[in-house]
């Protein structure tokens, strides 16, 4: 019964805990198209989309990004 309670929590806690991307990652198109708001500071445009800043899709304008995303809960 132990063993099964063990095996269920790990699975559960792997479930709860994973991530979609990992360092190192591709961000799909689907999530390249999502609109964000820009609440502060200055973007040409008051919604912000990660497509804007891919050369393939923006144009030919390529940027390197760096997201530091982190919460304070």
């Amino acid at each position: 019964m132990i063993k099964y309670g063990i095996i269920y929590i790990t699975l559960f806690s792997m479930a709860l805990f994973s991530a979609e991307y990992d360092v190192g990652d591709i961000v799909d198109l689907d999530d390249q198209d999502q609109r964000f708001t820009i609440c502060n500071g200055e973007f040409f445009n008051n919604d912000l989309k990660l497509a804007h800043l891919n050369g393939d899709l923006n144009g030919g304008h390529y940027f390197v990004s760096w997201f530091d995303i982190s919460a304070t809960w």
